[in-house]
């Protein structure tokens, strides 16, 4: 801004108890902002090299300045420009000249709510983190104990097991690298997708294929796991089921349905169909098994999220719904799921035939 307005506005918030930071122009406010990091900005439009909207934009890249309450105190009071201002995102779009009162009223609105927003995210981050340290300790901890364990004794005392107990030992341990195997496999799966690169991976992937053909491979292969808990897994596909997506992700989704219907069914059944509806196959997995509280729909997919984990051991690290439906959402998929507590779960996939 200029000097004069530059002075009187400091003053004003400096009586307040703040403390300021000024520059002339958009450029000289960018230098401070490497080596400072305010709790609010207040920015005019009309200035010389760069205006106020491009400043903004440039804040805006810095990733660390993203979330501070930036305000606009100008002159321009057209119609054109305060919408414009509103619209590329600012919090405040005030203008001069300006109450005192109001000026110092919005400076301590804004920074009390973004106080409050900061003091949020770290509660929701304290009870993320600790979410994930407890669901890491029991993942990790549960199948090193089987590995390590079970390889001890095999290591102290293998002139007097017998061949069947040995047999027996190496199940388990295998069981513990499995398990093992599964959780870094989500984890880095979820870091592909979070970080854009399956998004990447689906661009050069994506193709017409006969979803008809994956779904047999998929009750091959699970059909087995279902036998072992006394389960019956049925398909009822079409013969051809014509879809536009990634091959490879879609197994994905479809293979993950199918381990949890198989794993959250003590006993009955599970069910996929697969029929084409217009410009999409509807894809749906259904179980008998003990199904979601109906307050824990809404969070069954996001990360980390279990339900009733005292209760039901074996669950993984909670990452597989939030895997699915971002898989999902990435083949530009249709994702439900409908569950009532002991009456079973459906999830429905929706995949684009073009």
């Amino acid at each position: 801004d200029e000097q004069a307005n530059l002075e009187l506005f400091s003053a004003i918030l400096e009586d307040e108890g703040y403390r300021t930071l000024s520059a002339k122009h958009a450029a000289l406010a960018l230098q401070l902002l490497e080596s400072n990091k305010p709790d609010l900005i207040i920015s005019d439009i009309y200035m010389p090299e760069m205006g106020g909207f491009e400043f903004y934009e440039k804040v805006q890249g810095i990733s660390a300045l993203r979330s501070i309450p930036f305000i606009f105190l100008t002159a321009l009071s057209d119609r054109a420009h305060v919408r414009e201002g509103k619209e590329i995102g600012a919090d405040e779009y005030l203008t001069k000249p300006i109450d005192i009162d109001e000026l110092v009223t919005t400076v301590r609105g804004k920074l009390k709510r973004a106080a409050s927003m900061r003091s949020a995210m770290q509660n929701e981050f304290e009870a993320l983190k600790e979410q994930v340290l407890s669901t890491l300790s029991h993942e990790l901890n549960t199948p090193l104990t089987y590995i390590i364990g079970f390889s001890e004794i095999i290591s102290n005392a293998a002139s007097s097991i017998t061949t069947n107990e040995l047999k027996e030992f190496a199940d388990l341990i295998h069981h513990g690298g499995g398990r093992l195997k599964n959780l870094v496999d989500d984890f880095l799966i979820t870091i592909q997708i979070d970080s854009g690169q399956t998004k990447t991976y689906y661009e050069t992937d994506k193709r017409q294929f006969d979803l008809a053909k994956s779904l047999s491979m998929l009750q091959s292969e699970y059909a087995p796991l279902a036998a072992e808990k006394g389960l019956e897994l049925t398909v009822k596909a079409d013969n051809v089921l014509p879809v536009f997506a990634s091959e490879s992700l879609i197994r994905d989704i479809v293979g993950r349905l199918l381990s949890n219907a198989v794993k959250f069914t003590p006993k009955g059944s599970v069910l996929l169909t697969a029929v084409k509806e217009n410009d999409r196959v509807r894809i749906e997995v259904a179980n008998t098994g003990v199904g979601f509280p109906e307050q824990d729909l809404p969070k069954v997919c996001d990360k980390f999220y279990q339900v009733n984990k005292d209760k039901q051991q074996q669950q993984g690290a909670g990452l597989g719904l939030y895997i699915a439906k971002n898989l999902a959402a990435i083949n530009n998929c249709g994702f439900e799921i409908s569950s009532s507590e002991n009456s079973g779960t459906k999830v429905t996939l929706l995949v684009p035939t073009r």
